[in-house]
């Protein structure tokens, strides 16, 4: 057998609630560590970045360091990408990932819902977008009208517990339940979607992908939990005979996360069609802005929809373009922001007035997540980090470091890139230190 082929088996076998520590079983074979003062090339490698970045990432190790240094490679959620195999032309095999799961009760309905309207299957955060899109559209026909305050008072009305429980199956009848003036508890396709004081949800859930023979396929999945409901305001419903509530939508549909921003728009705007396609007396204006994966350019088109009158908005996606937008369009005009994809913890200490809300979970998660596969799975003591100089992969990568040396590892080399760069060569040099 070869490595990548044991590799599978034991993550097969591993189940979610052993982890089984398989720490101290370094197998890369690399000969490296020999205490005579020779440099040390990783066993692992844990990669932060974006698919567009990502394939050159990519390119440039397998073309140039792949049949010399033996390492596996851990991928987040921006890497999850079944293109990006092809975009690089390898298979990829000694690449695993984690990403944060559709795990909530209405996910399988989501999933066929998806397929249904788009023709492909749903993708990383698409399910968490669409609970974005449905929980907003709800809390704006409990509030009675497209205010942004009257809309933040009433999220944990129709999301968290003391209501009646819908799903995404249901949705045009939640919509109902909630015109005639009755709170509910919606209940996801991403999750339970009940969001703690600071506008987290408090539940998680992350498959565990392998990347084999240019193919992804989900081997395990963890479940979390994230924290309490604790004290968090929840207003009731007004109660309306005909409404029509206004949902922007702010997603990467080009730069470094455009192969994924796509797929996550799709996912947000499927819960709206859904309910403008059930015949009923409220609807869902809605308007897609581009963020281009920058910062500047997604407050410039987050500006556009508040001067459009949309009194909440899904997105950003990436965390390094939701920090401004919250800080500085947002806030300041009393507009909700509910976010599929922004994972950085730093999202949790936002001083937000309670207006920013995320149905995906933090990294604060997530990294200690990727740090238990890579010693307890892959059974590597030893790590690399190679990671996007931005909020996104500066935090996802301080989680992992963090929860790999709590764990015992040892952290070899951290090294940062930009992106979207014409070679990575000189970064993958540094952290496999040749």
């Amino acid at each position: 057998m070869t490595r990548h082929i044991n590799r599978r088996n034991v993550l097969k076998a591993a189940g979610a609630a052993s982890m089984v520590a398989l720490a101290g079983c370094n197998g890369n074979g690399n000969g490296n560590g020999n205490g005579d003062g020779v440099a040390q090339t990783p066993d692992s490698v844990m990669v932060v970045g974006f698919p567009q970045s990502g394939i050159q990432l990519f390119r440039d190790y397998y073309g140039e360091f792949a049949d010399d240094y033996d390492v596996d490679i851990i991928v987040p959620d921006g890497l999850i990408d079944s293109d990006l195999p092809g975009d690089v032309d390898n298979d990829m095999d000694n690449v695993i990932g984690t990403e944060p799961a559709a795990d909530g009760p209405g996910a399988d309905f989501f999933a066929d819902s998806y397929e249904d309207e788009y023709g492909e299957a749903p993708s990383v955060f698409t399910s968490h977008a669409y609970d974005a899109m449905a929980v907003s559209v709800l809390a704006a026909v409990a509030a009675g009208e497209n205010d942004g305050e009257a809309i933040r008072d009433r999220m944990a009305t129709v999301a968290n517990p003391n209501g009646e429980e819908f799903g995404p199956a249901e949705l045009p009848e939640a919509v109902e339940t909630v015109a005639a003036g009755d709170s509910i508890n919606y209940q996801g396709a991403s999750s339970s979607v009940d969001f703690d004081e600071n506008g987290d949800i408090v539940s998680a859930a992350y498959d565990i992908v392998d990347f084999q023979g240019g193919q992804l396929e989900v081997v395990d999945s963890l479940e979390l939990e994230a924290g309490e409901i604790g004290d968090v305001t929840a207003e009731d419903p007004v109660g309306v005979d005909e409404f029509e509530a206004m949902v922007g939508v702010l997603m990467p549909e080009t730069g470094d996360l455009g192969p994924l921003g796509g797929p996550i728009r799709d996912g947000a705007l499927l819960a709206a069609t859904q309910i403008n396609d059930a015949d009923l007396n409220v609807s869902v204006d809605t308007s897609v802005e581009d963020t281009q994966t920058d910062p500047t350019a997604a407050i410039s088109s987050a500006e556009s929809l508040v001067n459009a009158g949309y009194p909440a908005v899904v997105g950003p996606a990436g965390s390094d373009q939701n920090f401004p937008v919250s800080t500085e369009v947002y806030v300041p005009n009393s507009v909700v922001g509910i976010s599929p994809a922004s994972t950085a913890p730093g999202v949790t200490e936002l001083d937000d007035d309670g207006y920013i809300f995320r149905t995906a979970p933090s990294d604060a998660l997530q990294g200690p997540v990727m740090a238990e596969v890579v010693m307890d799975r892959l059974g590597h003591d030893n790590t690399a980090t190679l990671y996007l100089n931005d909020e996104y992969g500066q935090a996802l990568e301080a989680s992992y470091v963090n929860g790999f040396e709590d764990l015992g590892g040892e952290v070899f080399q951290q090294v940062s890139f930009e992106p979207e760069q014409p070679s990575y060569s000189s970064q993958w040099a540094e952290v496999l230190d040749t």
